[in-house]
């Protein structure tokens, strides 16, 4: 068949994330059970629906601490700064990508002396204007 009844090539976890849900894998097959009783991990999106549902409702916002926490992986030292050349690169190059100007902007006010940001002061920012 072909449409909006097909079985996806993504698996409902992978689509769930691609729309911001970290679902755990327990959370996807608590959710999927009965709608994909084959266990074939693949269901139409008629039947996707309920399942993202269920999960996005059971999946918290994500936190301050949480974003935190995903910047400390690139802050070597742990001292509350990341390189602002470095995280540069991240946000132009990475995920959906952002232009100069719109980094330019975000930065406005927050790089030091030494070219660093302090990532909590940029989080707040960017929690704040979402």
């Amino acid at each position: 068949s072909s449409g909006i009844n097909a079985e996806w090539p993504l698996r409902p976890g992978d689509v769930m994330r691609a729309f911001g849900i970290n679902p755990t894998n327990a959370q996807i097959k608590k959710a999927q059970d009965g709608v994909d009783p084959a266990g074939k991990k693949r269901i139409g999106f008629n039947r996707f629906i309920p399942v993202f549902e269920t999960v996005k409702k059971d999946s918290p916002p994500m936190t301050f601490e949480d974003y935190v926490e995903g910047m400390k992986v690139f802050d070597r030292d742990l001292v509350g700064y990341l390189n602002s050349g470095e995280l540069r690169h991240l946000l132009t190059n990475m995920g959906e990508k952002l232009s100069d100007a719109e980094v330019d902007q975000i930065f406005a006010g927050l790089e030091d002396d030494k070219g660093d940001v302090q990532y909590d002061e940029l989080i707040r920012r960017l929690m704040k204007d979402a």
